[in-house]
């Protein structure tokens, strides 16, 4: 009743009717002015209670619109392995119900002690709602992908993820979404996958069902994108162009007519430049576009292998074999290991059927709630990155006493002792997720492991199928292993002498459909990693010395 009041309050002050002087009585001409004001009040109110029934409909048609996305999502993992279904999933809970639901429900309703009892039983249940950051991370993940794996746009926005797929993906992406995309690339300053994403938002908009979206996109706002990213793209002409239909459609457009007076002087430069024979000879020298920074060498193998653009040649896989290996192990003998050999120089195999299904879903289960943020960088001085984006955490052995047989298993196929062995690091990509070119040895060891020594072996356990991406590839070896369920990769990160084998610099392709679960392990010179100390007599060094084979990797 009180917001009532108010706004009764709001629109008599704004007609200048004086209720406090009480003069209205006196004369007949007065009191006819307050039948003019109540009729105003009537026309408003009635504006008001129409407004007000719309945005009731809207909510509704939202909250079913909603609902059936619950009912169509199927299975929740391989819903959410297609980034667009994560992305939109995140921009409803970021834009859609702040918008549609809770601004004007709490806006024109005195809800203060429902908002209070909503917020403390979120709080009560320890959740946090997603955040403007949180689908900024999602534009940079499907831009990363697009990037990685150069998808077109259009195709991106149908809902195909590969050009080979015959199937569109159960998704409904609006223009709201597109503009949003593009935006968000258009701060990042990549202008050209942004035009590409508002483009896309214009030719939705006409058809987008997504009504019920508050505040809706219109035709303008994108135009304003547009034209921005046109003209840092250097076309002014099409700049000029999109924002002359700014003003075609709102004429009194502050920037607009500010930037028509830019993009006039600007065309008229260039044409004044080419029609002059004396400039057509000696054409002045303009400020040359900063030129983009060039790739290492490793970071544009990284994303060829990636593509699959660069494999390992018929000679270099000639040597290449697979076997069933006991390793020694007598209780081996009875099921022996599946080795795929995938280089001989340095040493990467493929492990296999190592772990069951029920044994990869119980890592998996006992990391989830756990994990946070992964950092990149030495000990004590590490942060987080967009060079790495995922999550972990660590699994202790002797907290965990049900890993003693993967524990084991692991020691039988490296040959290689856990005792000095650092613990399961479980990690989990999300959209987009990827590890740049690294290597897993140290710079410093001794700094960062003490007198176990560096990191000699990595063994990866793969605890999920990917439908696509998320392959480890070894960007110097034209390697990418795909993930496959239950298997273990292993490779030396270090040469027989102890010395780094750059060689090795590896990265995580970013996961373009579906969720990357992996474990990791190691001992110091061995994610389990496996380490120098306590391998003396299981793997004794060479007698000479390594220490200067391709060193010219090292920063490459």
């Amino acid at each position: 009743m009180s917001r009532v009041i108010a706004f009764l309050w709001t629109l008599l002050a704004g007609v200048g009717l004086g209720l406090v002087s009480g003069d209205y009585y006196s004369a007949i001409s007065e009191v006819e002015r307050l039948l003019d004001v109540e009729a105003f009040l009537v026309e408003r109110f009635e504006d008001y209670l129409e407004k007000a029934q719309q945005q009731q409909e809207n909510i509704e048609r939202f909250l079913q619109h909603v609902e059936q996305l619950h009912s169509r999502h199927g299975d929740i993992e391989a819903f959410f392995g297609n980034p667009i279904n994560a992305f939109t999933t995140i921009r409803r809970l970021v834009h859609d119900w702040k918008h549609s639901v809770f601004e004007p429900v709490f806006d024109t309703s005195n809800l203060d002690n429902y908002k209070t009892s909503v917020s403390a039983g979120l709080k009560k249940a320890e959740i946090q709602e997603p955040t403007k950051e949180d689908l900024l991370g999602a534009t940079r993940g499907l831009w990363r992908l697009q990037e990685m794996y150069k998808l077109p746009t259009k195709q991106l926005a149908a809902g195909f993820l590969a050009p080979e797929e015959q199937r569109q993906m159960n998704l409904s992406i609006s223009a709201s979404d597109c503009y949003e995309i593009g935006r968000h690339l258009c701060q990042m300053k990549e202008y050209s996958y942004g035009s590409e994403w508002l483009l896309e938002a214009r030719t939705r908009l006409p058809r987008d069902p997504s009504g019920y979206v508050l505040p809706k996109i219109t035709k303008v706002q994108i135009l304003e994108q547009l034209s921005t990213a046109f003209s840092q793209l250097g076309n002014k002409k099409l700049a000029h162009k999109l924002n002359n239909e700014i003003l075609d459609a709102e004429p009194g457009h502050q920037e607009a007519v500010k930037n028509k007076i830019v993009y006039e002087a600007l065309l008229a430069r260039e044409r004044s430049i080419s029609s002059s024979p004396r400039m057509k000879l000696d054409p002045p020298q303009e400020a040359a576009p900063e030129p983009e920074p060039e790739l290492k060498e490793s970071q544009e193998l990284y994303q060829r292998v990636c593509r699959g653009e660069l494999r390992q040649s018929p000679k270099e896989q000639r040597y290449l074999r697979c076997w069933l290996s006991h390793q020694d192990v007598p209780y081996q003998r009875l099921s022996p290991f599946k080795v795929e050999q995938l280089s001989g120089d340095p040493y990467v195999a493929y492990f296999h059927d190592v772990l069951s299904d029920k044994e990869s879903e119980q890592i998996i289960e006992h990391g989830k709630g756990q994990v946070t943020r992964s950092e990149i960088g030495q000990t004590g001085n590490s942060t987080v990155s967009d060079i790495r984006t995922s999550q972990n955490t660590w699994l202790w052995y002797e907290n965990n006493p049900w890993l003693a047989d993967i524990k084991q298993r692991l020691e039988d196929i490296t040959g290689l002792s856990t005792d000095t062995a650092e613990p399961l690091q479980l990690v989990n990509y999300g959209i987009g997720g990827q590890y740049e070119p690294h290597f897993d040895f140290m710079d410093d060891a001794e700094k960062n492991f003490g007198w176990k020594g560096n990191r000699l072996l990595t063994a990866l356990f793969y605890l999920n199928d990917v439908p696509l991406g998320g392959a480890t590839a070894f960007p110097f070896l034209h390697l990418a292993v795909p993930p496959v369920k239950g298997s273990l990769l292993v490779w030396y990160n270090l040469h027989r002498s102890l010395h780094k084998d750059f060689r090795t610099k590896h990265a995580g392709c970013p996961v373009l459909k579906g969720s990357k679960w992996m474990s990791i392990s190691s001992l110091p010179v061995c994610n389990q990693w496996f380490h120098e100390a306590a391998q003396e007599f299981r793997r004794p060094c060479a007698l000479t010395s390594d220490a200067e084979k391709f060193l010219e990797l090292e920063n490459k």
